[in-house]
């Protein structure tokens, strides 16, 4: 058979003349497409090794080259070709077999409506295509999450990651192996626009860091939501100050060392703690960190010895993008009646917990087994922690003023300016 998209049949026909169009095609499975194809793709013959040619008229044999293999005839009515009707094209598909062109089925697929058809009756696709959601963070922790979100109709995403896919990164990561040695960034991007054609994505090749703050705020401006998935603590303090400035939603997923679980904060400006007051306020849970990445381990690292990248199954580390991606798309959805709604009631809290393993030595070594419990703290359950916010947050609390009322000092406007002055705020 030969598929192909509506958009692109009725684009081609609205010229007279013939058309060479790139077409993917499986020989083994007796299938040539014109959809979209990711740049790579070992399932394909080559960009340029088939051909499709249209033509508003009944010959074959009138258009095309020797070198094509497939040919589409797109036929319309004289009142059409005069523009007196609106009629669609009737389109026939034909697959060369050795001298012989054989008649073949053509799949015509309106994309744009057929995407997202089995979303029907759990919300209105239209309701995320312009949301726009910057993710920070695109390797094995974050690029899922992105995932998720383009399969759940969001049509919009900024990418910001320095590193470049590495074969170790693949059985962790939805990209393969066609892809490695390319930024994370633009081959996440063409795996989007694999998904969805009509995506719009931005990408920056560069880490989240104090270099850079008017690109991130820029950014931070323009999302509606931000996915902090990085692996070093810095850019998630970055990124929270400026959200926190700016009043925009973040999610930070972090994977608890040798991702035996993990935990998503969900920052809200203004209602509830941000993640600077998560590191004052829990400080060893901040500290539990998988080692992801050879930077992060030579950041950590003592003098005598260094310190090894941890392993970690994909498995383990899914849930923690799978939660950032729905506390995403219920902010996106935020304000909008749907089938979701109910969730806004479960959803309340800042802090979630997910347990893979009772690991040794640490503080969930001694939870009670799975088996048929149902009551207490189990492995392989998302917890909702509640958390309060730092009245002293140097970030999102009043610091100045809780400083000087433990010490007893009153603090007038001016010292206020000048202290943030002093500081660089």
């Amino acid at each position: 058979m030969i598929v192909g998209p509506g958009e692109l049949i009725q684009s081609l026909a609205q010229t007279l003349g013939a058309h060479s169009v790139n077409v993917f095609g499986r020989e083994d499975e007796a299938v040539y497409s014109l959809l979209p194809q990711r740049l790579m793709n070992g399932g394909c013959a080559g960009r340029s090794s088939w051909a499709i040619r249209t033509l508003r008229c009944r010959s074959l044999a009138a258009i095309g080259t020797e070198a094509d293999r497939v040919r589409i005839l797109v036929r319309r009515d004289a009142a059409d070709v005069d523009g007196a009707a609106e009629a669609s094209p009737k389109v026939t598909g034909y697959v060369r077999s050795g001298q012989i062109w054989v008649k073949d089925e053509v799949i015509v697929v309106p994309i744009r409506e057929a995407l997202c058809c089995r979303f029907g009756g759990l919300l209105e696709t239209d309701k995320l295509a312009d949301k726009r959601v910057f993710a920070v963070g695109v390797g094995s922790g974050g690029a899922p999450g992105v995932v998720h979100l383009v399969q759940s109709g969001v049509m919009r995403f900024d990418l910001m990651d320095p590193d470049r896919l590495e074969v170790g990164n693949i059985m962790r990561h939805p990209l393969g192996l066609s892809d490695v040695g390319r930024y994370k960034t633009k081959a996440m991007a063409d795996f989007i626009r694999d998904k969805n054609p009509y995506a719009e994505v931005r990408t920056w090749e560069e880490p989240a860091s104090w270099d850079n703050l008017d690109l991130l705020r820029e950014l931070i401006r323009e999302a509606d939501v931000v996915l902090a998935s990085t692996d070093n603590r810095i850019s998630k303090i970055i990124l929270n100050r400026l959200c926190v400035e700016e009043g925009k939603v973040v999610i930070i997923g972090t994977a608890f060392r040798r991702a035996y679980g993990g935990q998503v904060l969900r920052v809200r400006p203004g209602k509830s703690l941000c993640y600077q007051c998560f590191l004052q306020t829990l400080p060893e849970q901040a500290k539990d960190q998988q080692i992801s990445s050879a930077e992060q381990a030579a950041g950590l690292a003592y003098t005598d010895r260094l310190v090894p990248i941890e392993p970690g199954l994909s498995l383990d580390i899914a849930p923690i993008p799978q939660m950032q991606a729905k506390l995403a798309l219920m902010e996106s959805l935020r304000g909008t009646e749907t089938t979701f709604s109910s969730l806004y009631e479960d959803l309340v809290a800042p802090l979630y917990i997910w347990t893979n393993r009772r690991e040794q030595d640490t503080d969930y070594a001694n939870l009670e087994p799975l088996e048929f419990n149902i009551d207490g703290m189990h492995v392989m359950r998302w917890y909702g922690v509640a958390i309060g916010r730092d009245p002293a947050c140097p970030v999102c609390g009043d610091f100045e003023g809780e400083m000087a009322k433990a010490y007893g000092i009153t603090v007038t406007p001016e010292d206020v300016q000048f202290f943030g002055a002093a500081s660089g705020g």
